[in-house]
């Protein structure tokens, strides 16, 4: 990946034009239009099969992983097109990482979980030294885990385990995270520490969540994109959208009167 332009803070991190994603002839995302600001927090909610994991799994190629599926229109990480030709997309998902709905640890004690980027990387033992902490100490984990780094990562919670995923994540320094119902399978308690943590990150790094908990994004977004299948029908500030939604059909999602 060539090295991107310099933006200023105020523009988006990710933006997307004419997105269109299909599937054989069904269209999964239809003309999406849509930016992602720099150090904020943007939920993308709707209802099941709307297009929401596709849509940001467009946005660091990871929808390239599945057959059959094909990508139309354009994806700009700060003003770069991430579809152009000479693009490498393993550099593109070390920019913009990913977290899943489910936690996924490797059989390995919780330090080379979190160091197994950095090792791909081939960075010297120092930098990898200095970086697990640190990502671990981001991803508000450090505390429980310090003194037993050579603890195997499968023995940790649930919650642990997603924030030591968020941690792999975040050591090899993502400008963006995006995280696809990453708090779905966890209890209240480890969803209110990763709420609390992404709250803290997006100050150095933009977070992308899909949520089909439409509390959620009430609580933890500073903006929401609602999708309504595979279209866009209503972004802006989140605390606008709930309170005074432009469009009926967001208004009838956010109060429960959907379908």
């Amino acid at each position: 990946m060539t090295a991107a332009p310099t933006d200023a803070p105020a523009d988006p991190v990710l933006s997307v034009r004419g997105l269109t994603v299909r599937a054989r002839d069904r269209e999964i995302l239809r003309r999406v239009d849509l930016d992602f600001p720099t150090r904020q927090i943007t939920a993308v909610i709707g209802p099941s099969g709307c297009g929401k994991t596709t849509l940001i799994r467009t946005l660091n190629r990871m929808v390239e992983l599945t057959p059959g599926l094909r990508v139309e229109g354009s994806v700009r990480y700060r003003g770069q097109e991430l579809y152009a030709p000479g693009v490498d997309p393993v550099a593109v998902r070390r920019r913009i990482g990913m977290v899943f709905q489910r936690p996924t640890v490797f059989p390995s004690s919780i330090y080379e979980n979190v160091a197994f980027g950095l090792r791909l990387e081939h960075a010297p033992a120092t930098e990898i030294a200095t970086a697990v902490p640190r990502a671990l100490r981001r991803a508000a984990l450090w505390d429980e885990v310090r003194d037993d780094l050579d603890r195997p990562a499968l023995a940790l919670s649930g919650g642990q385990q997603q924030r030591l995923c968020i941690a792999r994540a975040l050591a090899v320094n993502p400008r963006a995270l995006l995280m696809d119902e990453a708090t779905s399978s966890l209890d209240p308690i480890a969803t209110r520490k990763i709420e609390e943590m992404v709250h803290e990150l997006k100050n150095e790094v933009s977070i992308i969540m899909v949520t089909h908990n439409i509390a959620q994004a009430a609580r933890a977004s500073d903006v929401t994109a609602y999708l309504y299948e595979g279209r866009l029908i209503e972004v802006g500030p989140t605390a606008e959208m709930f309170e005074n939604p432009r469009e009926k059909l967001t208004e009838e999602y956010l109060t429960g009167r959907f379908g």
